[in-house]
C-alpha cells in the first residue's frame, strides 16, 4: 500500500512536470526528463521566435524608413531640376547660381545614397543573422521531433509493463481466491490461512486499481505527446517555409544593393560633370530626369521588396501566437521566471524607446522609431501570452491601453518635428517621458509579483 501511494504522488508530479524522488521508478523518471528537457527546448524556440518577429518588425520599419528617404530625395532631384530647367529664359548669373545649387544638391544626394547603401547593406546583415536563427530553430525542433519519438517508445515499454502487472494482479486474486475455498474446506485448521488469502486478495485488487490508474495516466501522456508531436511538425514547416521567404528577400535586397549603388554612381558621375554644365545643359538635364525616375523606381521596388518581409513577420508573429496558446497547456506552461525575462526586457526597450525619441527631439531629425505598439517586442509578447500569476492578470490586461498611448506619443512627436513646430515636439516629448513612468511601474509590479 505504501509503494502503491508514492507512485501515485510520483505520478502527480509528473502530471504537474514538478521535480521529486524518482529513484524508485526508473520509467517515472525518464519520462519526467524527456518532458523538462521538451519544455526547456519549446521555452527556448518561442525565445528565438519572439526574438526573430522582433528583428523583421525592425528590419521593415527600417526598410520604409530609408524608402521614404529615397522617394525624398528623388522628389528633391525633381524640384532641382525643374529650378534649373523650368525654363530657358532668365539671365547668365542666375543660371549659374542655379547650377552652383545644382552642383550642391547633387553633392548632398550621393551622400544620402551613400549612407542609403550603407543601411540596405547593414539590412542585408540583420537578414543573414534571422535567417541563420531561423535554421537554429529549425534544428531544435527537429530534435524536440526526435525526443518525441523516443518518449512514445517509452510509453510503448511502459504500457507492456503494465499490462504485465495486470496479468500478474488476475493470477494473485485467482490464487487468494483458491486458497480462501481450500482454508474453507480445512475448516476450523484454516482460518489463519484464510485471513492471509483475503488479505492477499485485497492486495491484488488494490494493485489492479493502481495499474488501471496508471494506464489511464499513460493514456494521457501519450494523448499529450502526440499533440505535441504534431505541433513540433507544424513549426518546423511553417520555419522552413520563413527560411524559403527570407532567401526570397535576401535576393531581392542584394538586388537593390546593386540598384543603389548603380544610383550612387550616377549621382557622383553627374557631380563630376556639373563644372561643365553650361556646355552640356541638355545632356544635364536628360541625365538628372531619368537619375529621379530611377530613384523613384528604386523605392517603387523597395515597397514591394517589403512585402515579402512583411508576410515573413505575419509568419512568425502567428507562430509566436501559437506557441502562445500552446503554453497554457501544463506541459509548456510558461514559468514566472521566464515571464520576468520577457517583463524586464520590455522595460529596458521602452527606457530605451524614450531615449531615442529625446535624441530625436534634440537633434531635430526624424530616424526609424516604432510607432505601432503591436509591433514592438513588448507588443508581440503581450497579444501572445496571457499569463496565469495570480495578481499579475488585473494589470497586465490594462497595459493595453497604456501601451498604446504611449507609442502614439511617437507618432504626434513625428508630425511636430515634419511641422518644424519643435516646441510642441519638446513638450511631447516630456510628456512622453512622464507618461512612461506609469506604463514601467506597472511592469515593474508585476515584476515583483512574479518574482515573489
Amino acid at each position: 500500500m505504501a509503494i502503491g501511494m508514492s507512485n501515485k504522488k510520483l505520478i502527480k508530479s509528473v502530471a504537474e512536470l514538478k521535480e521529486a524522488n524518482y529513484s524508485g521508478s526508473p520509467e517515472l523518471r525518464e519520462i519526467y526528463q524527456r518532458l523538462a528537457s521538451g519544455r526547456e527546448q519549446f521555452a527556448e524556440i518561442l525565445e528565438k521566435n519572439i526574438r526573430a518577429v522582433m528583428q523583421i518588425s525592425s528590419l521593415d520599419l527600417t526598410l520604409q524608413h530609408e524608402t521614404d528617404k529615397i522617394m525624398e530625395i528623388a522628389r528633391s532631384v525633381a524640384r532641382a531640376t525643374e529650378v534649373i530647367f523650368g525654363t530657358n529664359t532668365g539671365s547668365s548669373e542666375d543660371k549659374n547660381n542655379s547650377l552652383e545649387e545644382l552642383t550642391n544638391t547633387i553633392i548632398r544626394v550621393s551622400e544620402d545614397t551613400d549612407e542609403v547603401y550603407r543601411k540596405i547593406e547593414t539590412g542585408q546583415g540583420e537578414l543573414t543573422a534571422i535567417r541563420d536563427l531561423s535554421n537554429q530553430a529549425i534544428e531544435a525542433s527537429k530534435e524536440m521531433a526526435k525526443d518525441m519519438d523516443n518518449l512514445f517508445e517509452v510509453i510503448n515499454h511502459m504500457n507492456e509493463v503494465i499490462s504485465g502487472i495486470e496479468s500478474i494482479s488476475r493470477q494473485t486474486n485467482l490464487l487468494a481466491l483458491n486458497a480462501s475455498i481450500e482454508a474453507a474446506r480445512a475448516g476450523r485448521a484454516g482460518r489463519g490461512f484464510a485471513v492471509v488469502a483475503d488479505e492477499i486478495r485485497s492486495l491484488a485488487e488494490e494493485t489492479q486499481k493502481l495499474t488501471g490508474s496508471m494506464g489511464n495516466f499513460v493514456e494521457g501522456i501519450e494523448a499529450a505527446s502526440k499533440k505535441s508531436s504534431g505541433s513540433t511538425n507544424h513549426t518546423i514547416d511553417s520555419l522552413r517555409s520563413i527560411n524559403d521567404k527570407i532567401g526570397n528577400v535576401w535576393e531581392i535586397n542584394d538586388d537593390n544593393q546593386k540598384h543603389v549603388s548603380e544610383v550612387s554612381q550616377a549621382v557622383t558621375s553627374l557631380a563630376a560633370v556639373s563644372e561643365e554644365i553650361s556646355s552640356t545643359m541638355s545632356e544635364m538635364e536628360n541625365q538628372l530626369r531619368n537619375s529621379t525616375d530611377f530613384m523613384h523606381n528604386i523605392g517603387t521596388e523597395l515597397i514591394t521588396a517589403k512585402e515579402p518581409v512583411v508576410e515573413i513577420e505575419r509568419t512568425l508573429d502567428n507562430i509566436v501566437k501559437q506557441m502562445g496558446s500552446m503554453s497554457e497547456d501544463a506541459f509548456f506552461h510558461m514559468e514566472n521566471k521566464e515571464f520576468s525575462t520577457y517583463v524586464r526586457n520590455a522595460v529596458t526597450a521602452h527606457q530605451a524607446w524614450i531615449n531615442n525619441l529625446e535624441k530625436m527631439v534634440m537633434e531635430r531629425e526624424v530616424v526609424p522609431l516604432q510607432l505601432d505598439s503591436s509591433k514592438c517586442g513588448f507588443g508581440h509578447f503581450y497579444y501572445s501570452i496571457t499569463p496565469d500569476i495570480p495578481g499579475v492578470r488585473a494589470i497586465w490586461d490594462g497595459l493595453e491601453e497604456k501601451h498604446r498611448r504611449f507609442h502614439g506619443y511617437g507618432s504626434e512627436v513625428i508630425q511636430a518635428l515634419f511641422d518644424e513646430d519643435y516646441v510642441k515636439a519638446n513638450q511631447l516629448c516630456v510628456e512622453a517621458k512622464e507618461y512612461s513612468k506609469e506604463l514601467i511601474s506597472d511592469m515593474e509590479q508585476m515584476l515583483r509579483i512574479a518574482d515573489a
